[in-house]
């Protein structure tokens, strides 16, 4: 009968997988949040390029966070990080 209670091996892992990809996926949804009001609104250039920054970190926090659990980094997420990256190298 305990052996109907006992979660399928790796579970525990999946579980923690799942939260660790959770909390990349809402910094990201935070810094682009953040990203669009401040492209928005009537603020100095710093704040701006503080909240592309932000963004572009968690970008890459999320296709290094997929890639470290063997899981395909979506093309649409790996395509507005080149735009980001190649956004930011321009002067």
């Amino acid at each position: 009968m305990n052996a109907r209670l006992r979660p399928p091996p790796g579970a525990y892992h999946r579980s923690a997988v799942n939260h660790a990809l959770a909390a990349l996926f809402a910094d990201l949804s935070a810094a682009r949040a953040a990203d669009r009001q401040a492209r928005g609104a009537r603020q100095p250039a710093a704040t701006s390029a503080t909240d592309s920054m932000r963004l572009v970190t968690a970008l890459r926090a999320c296709a290094a966070g997929l890639e470290l659990h063997q899981l395909p980094v979506p093309r649409t997420l790996r395509d507005e990080l080149r735009l980001r990256r190649q956004l930011q190298s321009r002067p």
